[in-house]
């Protein structure tokens, strides 16, 4: 075919044409009058090579690309990198054109030679080098990011610890925590994955992998609570609890998720930065026997942290003593109950907090106030549990009811550890 018919094949001009085959970037064969004669094979380069120039791409990377001397996938990562130059470079030189036109506001009569410094300088590489450091600052790494889940995790947690425990008390207000939660996550999951550009099945499809980890996790934590329910508490028992740090377990069963996620993401997006995750993940499957040890010691230990409350006695279990300590109420030496102040927080928590703490005759010491009981009527373990030790022990009680107005419960909760308080 003649270059007529190349130029409405490929909507390029003749002078581009046969530039691109000066430059030795098509090769086209003439006929025996020495015409030039281009064949499908022509066309097709011509195509690709226009939709290279559209990308950007310099003649001089072109050759290297015919020459096999550079991949494509190299040529388009330099071309990223240098649209982030340039976009560096085109901000850059919109902010001293603002500055220039605040000045004009002023003065009309301005030199816009005082400026060739500034305009000389942001197209050095030093300048270039220097805003991409800066705006690397502003990117948060995977380790960060997977530490932020972990940490607006806790609402979804707290929220259905609650309605497992049927302690509605503010029940409203975590359901809204929950709500933040999971749009805050959201934003800064499609944040991170669009700075990186990191996209596996759609960011949708990454966040619902991390609810499904949280889901997870939620489920372990349910799970352990109900073997402790199923093998240590009887039926006639006032409160129990799954006492710190034992309940803090739950957490390295939720990291082994996270790894067993960002390993299946790498599989499928090799990128450098997931790469200690299969680590990780090799390190694991490599000591698989060992791996399931540890898991089911920590899952024992889990299980075993428990304290439970009947009406003649306390037991406290522990990973060590898994046949639990048996105290009755006459072991109780002191009780301690009031409300946690901005300042103080000696047994952790947020201020206005309600604390009930029992010290034994060995000096052990048991915070009751977030116990699980089968009353609906949410703490009224507690109230029962503290007029049974103050009606048959000897037991010595500090309580204060100072900072009660702290306490951000519904009335009638804050009434009922006032009632604790001054029984």
């Amino acid at each position: 075919m003649k270059i007529k018919d190349a130029e409405l094949l490929t909507g390029l001009s003749a002078n581009t044409i046969r530039f691109y085959e000066n430059e030795g970037l098509i090769s086209v064969k003439r006929n025996s009058n020495s015409y030039r004669v281009y064949d499908e094979n022509n066309i097709e380069e011509l195509k690709y090579i226009k939709n290279l120039r559209k990308l950007g791409v310099s003649i001089s990377k072109i050759k290297e690309l015919n020459n096999k001397k550079i991949s494509l996938k190299k040529v388009l990562e330099d071309r990223i990198r240098e649209i982030e130059e340039e976009e560096i470079t085109f901000e850059s030189k919109k902010d001293i054109i603002r500055e220039i036109l605040k000045d004009i506001n002023k003065n009309v009569d301005i030199d816009l030679n005082k400026y060739s410094d500034e305009l000389e300088y942001i197209e050095t590489e030093e300048y270039t080098e220097l805003i991409t450091e800066i705006n690397k600052l502003g990117q948060s790494s995977l380790l960060f990011q997977l530490l932020i889940t972990l940490i607006w995790s806790s609402p979804f947690i707290t929220f259905y610890t609650s309605i497992n425990e049927k302690n509605y008390e503010s029940i409203g207000l975590k359901s809204m925590l929950c709500i933040i939660a999971t749009v805050v996550l959201t934003l800064s999951w499609r944040k991170y994955l669009s700075q990186n550009d990191k996209k596996f099945g759609g960011t949708i499809s990454f966040i619902v992998g991390i609810i499904l980890v949280l889901i997870l996790t939620l489920f372990i934590y349910v799970f352990i609570g109900k073997l402790q329910a199923l093998i240590f508490v009887p039926d006639d028992y006032i409160m129990y609890m799954y006492k710190a740090p034992y309940s803090y377990i739950s957490l390295f069963f939720e990291v082994e998720i996270f790894i067993l996620l960002i390993t299946f993401l790498y599989t499928r997006i090799k990128n450098v930065e997931w790469q200690w995750a299969t680590c990780i993940f090799d390190f694991m499957k490599n000591n698989f026997i060992k791996v399931i040890i540890l898991n089911l010691v920590l899952l024992y230990m889990g299980i075993t942290g428990i304290t439970v409350v009947t009406k003649t006695q306390i037991v406290d279990y522990s990973f060590y003593n898994p046949f639990g300590t048996e105290y009755t109420y006459d072991d109780i030496s002191e009780v301690s109950a009031g409300f946690i102040g901005k300042q103080r927080k000696l047994f952790g928590g947020q201020p206005g907090d309600f604390y009930y703490i029992v010290t034994l005759n060995d000096n052990k010491k048991i915070n009751f106030y977030q116990a699980s009981s089968a009353y609906e009527d949410t703490y009224l373990e507690l109230e029962v549990f503290d007029k049974l030790i103050v009606d048959n022990t000897k037991a010595k009680k500090v309580s204060s009811k100072e900072n009660y107005k702290l306490c951000y419960f519904d009335k009638k909760y804050v009434d009922r550890f006032l009632r604790i308080i001054e029984y």
